[in-house]
């Protein structure tokens, strides 16, 4: 859940407002992100159409402040993720089946397949004051992804392309690339 909420989720931690959110075209998706929650919560939220953006997604939200408490406390970063430092919480890093079932969800939000270079990559944007948290927090994957698994990637790296928000912030990806083949058969 963590995982999910660092890539496609969105916490909401404000005293009037506690909530998460998570996307997805997948109604499927959103089922077992819900399933995952209330596996654990005993929690159910609600799917609804995402109006704030022109993608046709979907959310899957839940409003319960014990729960967004207890995320948060686990390592669950709240509010607009491009412009908040984190990183992954120790707890998840200091044990490998925790460590895999992380990556292989935050792979399953954030990443993409590389036809032309035949490579995996991931890629999540940051506002350029936090550049260097990004990079941090790639780092972290590169770094267990090889200690555990034996996985090369990359070193994390930037491009030139960068995105202008409404709010007149700039964001730019911090992409890293899992490129070769005895690498990408480990990976599950």
């Amino acid at each position: 859940i963590i995982a999910d909420l660092m890539g496609d989720g969105h916490v909401q931690d404000t005293p009037l407002r506690m909530r998460l959110d998570y996307t997805s075209k997948s109604v499927d998706e959103l089922n077992r992100f819900g399933k995952e929650v209330y596996t654990i919560f005993k929690i159910k939220g609600k799917i609804r159409k995402c109006t704030t953006n022109t993608y046709g997604t979907m959310n899957y939200g839940v409003n319960c402040r014990p729960m967004v408490r207890t995320l948060r406390l686990l390592g669950a970063p709240a509010g607009a993720k491009v412009l908040t430092k984190f990183s992954i919480p120790e707890w998840i890093l200091n044990d490998k089946d925790l460590f895999a079932r992380f990556v292989n969800r935050l792979f399953s939000c954030e990443s993409s397949v590389d036809i032309n270079s035949k490579c995996i990559e991931i890629q999540m944007y940051k506002s350029e004051s936090l550049i260097e948290d990004g990079v941090n927090f790639f780092a972290q994957i590169k770094s267990y992804l090889n200690e555990y698994f034996g996985i090369k990637t990359t070193n994390p790296f930037l491009d030139n392309n960068f995105n202008l928000r409404r709010d007149g912030i700039r964001t730019r990806p911090v992409r890293m690339k899992i490129k070769n083949m005895a690498s990408l058969i480990k990976f599950r």
